[in-house]
């Protein structure tokens, strides 16, 4: 029994470790994010500040599913579909063929981008996430404007992407094929990492994978560089406007949002397939245990914030 209770608590001291650097890392975050609010409209800012209380109080609603043309869109583009061209109305014969040849590509697209996302939630949020940074070049985070995470509900398995609804409505046909395949090849290669019982990455190790994920999504979609760069524009113009939410919460606002949503969401839902995912079961109830701390620490983060931009405010309001 002494051996037990000595590793309970060495698994205590090192979660309480851990939510204290984590709470650090967040005040130090919204520092940065603060001088972006600044530079805000004061009538914007008060915008995002109502979000964060919204999502405070009920997080399930930070997520709110594709409408049916917009999951139709991603699964025609992940098919590798194009657009047809002008009405067949206004076109002549010749045209007229071209249309239905047109319309037939992009039908067979559809079918196979709707079986690739068969199993898969898709889901839109107003945020952008944020979470450790695994890049050099970052300071105290990365941004994202995709997500894509598997949660254990309800004794069934769900996949699920969720995007940032302003990306979804700007990027082009090609920045979201990308984005897509993206998440799905990077979503392999964890399902392997996890399947090899590898449960902890450095940052290095993330930044690695992330970069083969993207690279190899490049190399399927054939998107173009000034495509790519255009995309890494729109992502960082979506981070200095839209509200920053960090991974952690994000991810437990997901899974409140299968839990309330369970019934109508189930028939996306697997029940496990093998023994491997019989033991991730476990593990998952391990993430239900953190949610309540992601609220916690997420009602620190926006304190945090609101201090600092409100502060300055009436400070520079006070001596002008």
């Amino acid at each position: 029994m002494e051996g037990i209770e000595d590793l309970e608590g060495q698994e205590d001291l090192r979660r309480r470790q851990f939510e204290r650097e984590y709470l650090a890392w967040l005040k130090f975050s919204a520092r940065e994010i603060a001088e972006s609010l600044k530079r805000l409209s004061a009538e914007r800012r008060e915008e995002i500040f109502a979000f964060y209380e919204r999502v405070l109080r009920e997080p399930e609603k930070m997520h709110s599913p594709l409408s049916s043309d917009e999951r139709k869109r991603l699964e025609r583009i992940l098919g590798g579909g194009v657009r047809a061209g002008a009405g067949a109305e206004a076109a002549g014969v010749a045209e007229v063929a071209e249309v239905d040849a047109a319309e037939a590509v992009e039908e067979r697209a559809s079918m196979r981008g709707a079986e690739r996302l068969r199993s898969i939630v898709l889901l839109k949020t107003p945020a952008v996430v944020f979470a450790h940074a695994i890049f050099p070049a970052s300071s105290f985070f990365d941004v994202g404007v995709a997500m894509h995470r598997r949660f254990f509900v309800g004794g069934r398995w769900f996949a699920v992407i969720s995007l940032n609804a302003s990306y979804l409505e700007i990027a082009s046909d090609a920045m979201l094929r990308y984005l897509l395949e993206h998440e799905l090849i990077q979503g392999e290669m964890y399902e392997e990492l996890a399947r090899m019982n590898v449960r902890h990455l450095s940052p290095e190790l993330k930044g690695a994978y992330h970069e083969a994920a993207r690279l190899e999504a490049i190399r399927r979609t054939r998107i173009s560089e000034e495509e790519v760069r255009s995309e890494e524009e729109i992502i960082r113009e979506l981070s200095l406007k839209e509200p920053l939410v960090p991974t952690g919460f994000a991810a437990s606002s997901i899974y409140l949002h299968l839990l309330r949503n369970y019934e109508a969401l189930k028939h996306f839902g697997w029940e496990s397939r093998d023994d491997m995912e019989r033991e991730w079961e476990r593990l998952s109830h391990e993430f239900a245990s953190w949610i309540e701390f992601s609220m916690h620490s997420f009602g620190v983060f926006v304190s945090e914030l609101k201090r600092l931009v409100r502060s300055a405010g009436e400070f520079s309001v006070e001596f002008v």
